[in-house]
């Protein structure tokens, strides 16, 4: 299904009136105006924040037609209980929620795993590494080995993120990719803080190890 469908589907579900709401609008005041009965206003809601959504869910699954089907998912779940979310100005966090909790269910299931920067693997200060800037690279446009090396290194990282327990590829794809700080992750998740550090701790120790060549030779390039 893809992101027109899904738009059809959610529209069909909360029967769209023609007029639509005002997208200037907060995310608090679009919640109360859905709440209300204002159909245009989770229209707007919908608009807003599918896409970003749909990207979280990606990189945890990185499978479009999941993702696009959590998504969906997500958004109808949504509707079903603005009655119960007390903090509209959190939806998107509430969201991101639902498809944790679907990619949980579906994760048996599931092969392929996000993404993230090699140069986030790095250790930080605060892990005993240096400070360092990251290194400038070369944009490989279209030269072959350039182009075969990037993408042997995607392909090494993806496997290498295929083998993480889920609940650290969750923390990797909140904090690396969707640049949540950790005290944010751990209001999502329902877990401690410490509990967010020791997971992106442990994530990033695993990936070093696995990715150590790769690592090594973006070091000496």
């Amino acid at each position: 299904m893809g992101p027109q469908r899904a738009v059809a589907a959610v529209s069909a579900i909360t029967s769209v009136h023609t007029v639509r709401a005002d997208y200037r609008a907060s995310d608090g005041d679009l919640v109360e105006r859905a709440r209300e009965g204002e159909h245009g206003a989770f229209d707007a809601l919908f608009d807003r924040h599918y896409g970003r959504v749909y990207g979280f869910a990606f990189r945890l699954t990185h499978s479009a037609a999941d993702s696009e089907d959590i998504a969906q998912q997500a958004f109808v779940r949504a509707y079903g209980a603005l009655s119960r979310i007390e903090d509209g100005q959190a939806l998107l966090r509430w969201l991101y929620r639902v498809v944790v909790n679907l990619v949980r269910d579906r994760a048996k299931r599931q092969a392929r795993k996000p993404w993230v920067s090699f140069w986030d693997l790095r250790p930080r200060p605060a892990e005993g590494g240096s400070a360092a800037e990251p290194p400038e690279f070369a944009d490989p446009g279209l030269d072959p080995h350039g182009i075969a090396l990037r993408e042997a290194r995607s392909r090494a990282l993806d496997r290498a993120i295929a083998r993480l327990p889920l609940d650290q590829r969750e923390v990797i794809a909140l904090h690396h990719l969707e640049g949540m700080e950790v005290r944010e992750i751990s209001a999502l998740l329902g877990v401690p803080e410490g509990t967010v550090k020791s997971r992106l701790g442990r994530a990033r120790q695993r990936l070093r190890e696995d990715l150590a060549e790769w690592l090594d030779e973006e070091t000496t390039s």
